[in-house]
């Protein structure tokens, strides 16, 4: 079969009541996985196909606009001024004979033209990001069964038949998911071994350092990268993000999947998302197996609007006492950690409420009333 492995992965974070749920958004889709982003439209690598999907649209749909010759799959697809770039694998499944790998180029304004080859290999290329006209991607060599090293090449976006230029070799980072570049470091996102590396690409001696190795990292398949240097992550059934902007920065939790499951053999599990993609403060997620397509607004992301029917607390930061204003709803407050630990509880009282004895740090101020809620990310100081 095709080269995906399914997981069944195990609840990373407990189901604390803050986090949210994904509304669905596309369904119909064949095998969506690996997405981008040019503006609002959103491109989607299926199985055999590519879609494209206009975000601003009332009534969203998937346009089919190409579809891969017998034997290929698309595993990712970047896109750089009219071209597509997409990486493509060669397997025959009826014999279960892997014959290499492609990135082909498609030029979505003459799309009746097809593909042309750009890189061609006899590894498996497992990913590929962009940086300025540079795409980095990922080959893997087998070493031993299941054990793979890893080289980072490149090449210029721009030529007509460029030539691929090795970068990084034998790199000891496992299977590469996902990767992604910004500010000069290249993230790869490696869910095997349950870790997010970072390589400086100014650098040409450099190695892969372990950004991310959490006990909560776990099939952490897809990622991206928002304007502002968040780091967003589809861990296992969870959608997880961390600023790249600030060192030590936690791993936040923005919503879990406790809707949609699928079934590998040993029983029901909560489906695991494949990749992620921002649009605004909308999180785009694709579900392989249930050929979908879900949403969630990153409230973290929110600017507070006086304008609008939402309750808003001030200050933030806060020394002592929070105001609620707006709140024609919320009677009672949960206080949580980012780690998801509860802090304090209690009832809302003339609309305000006393954090003095909360020690500095980032919470989740969670409001509920009338069979509503809404959270609010709260710095104390």
């Amino acid at each position: 079969m095709k080269k995906t492995t399914f997981v069944l992965i195990l609840a990373l974070w407990a189901n604390f009541s803050f986090a949210q749920q994904f509304a669905e958004y596309l369904a119909g889709l064949n095998g969506p996985t690996k997405m981008t982003v040019d503006g609002t439209t959103i491109y989607v690598n299926g199985y055999e196909d590519i879609y494209t999907v206009n975000t601003t649209a009332a009534n969203p749909s998937a346009t089919l606009i190409y579809s891969l010759p017998a034997n290929f799959y698309a595993y990712k697809t970047e896109k750089l001024g009219n071209n597509l770039f997409i990486l493509v694998e060669n397997y025959i499944e009826s014999t279960n004979t892997f014959i290499g790998t492609q990135i082909v180029k498609l030029d979505v304004n003459n799309l009746a033209a097809g593909t042309q080859a750009v890189v061609t290999s006899s590894n498996f290329i497992s990913s590929i990001a962009l940086s300025g006209n540079t795409p980095y991607y990922s080959e893997e060599i087998e070493t031993a069964p299941d054990v793979f090293t890893i080289n980072i090449l490149s090449f210029d976006a721009t030529l007509a038949s460029p030539t691929p230029m090795q970068n990084y070799a034998n790199l000891n980072v496992d299977v590469v998911d996902d990767m992604k570049v910004y500010n000069n470091d290249l993230y790869l996102s490696c869910g095997h071994v349950e870790k997010i590396f970072k390589i400086n690409l100014m650098s040409s001696a450099s190695v892969p350092v372990e950004y991310l190795n959490t006990s909560i990292l776990n099939f952490n398949k897809g990622i991206f990268i928002s304007s502002a240097g968040e780091l967003y992550i589809t861990n296992a059934h969870q959608l997880a993000k961390i600023d790249l902007n600030t060192p030590g920065a936690s791993l936040q939790l923005i919503g879990q999947n406790t809707t949609y499951q699928d079934n590998e053999g040993s029983g029901p599990f909560y489906a695991n998302f494949r990749d992620v993609v921002l649009i605004g403060n909308k999180a785009y997620l694709t579900l392989e197996n249930q050929g979908r397509i879900v949403t969630l607004i990153d409230t973290f992301l929110e600017t507070p609007d006086f304008s609008k029917n939402r309750a808003v607390v001030y200050p933030n930061p806060v020394m002592s006492t929070v105001t609620i204003a707006n709140n024609a709803d919320f009677s009672q407050f949960e206080l949580y950690d980012l780690a998801g630990k509860k802090i304090k509880e209690g009832t809302v009282e003339n609309d305000a409420l006393d954090f003095s004895a909360v020690s500095t740090g980032i919470y989740l101020l969670q409001l509920q009333g009338n069979g509503k809620k809404q959270t609010i990310k709260l710095a104390k100081q």
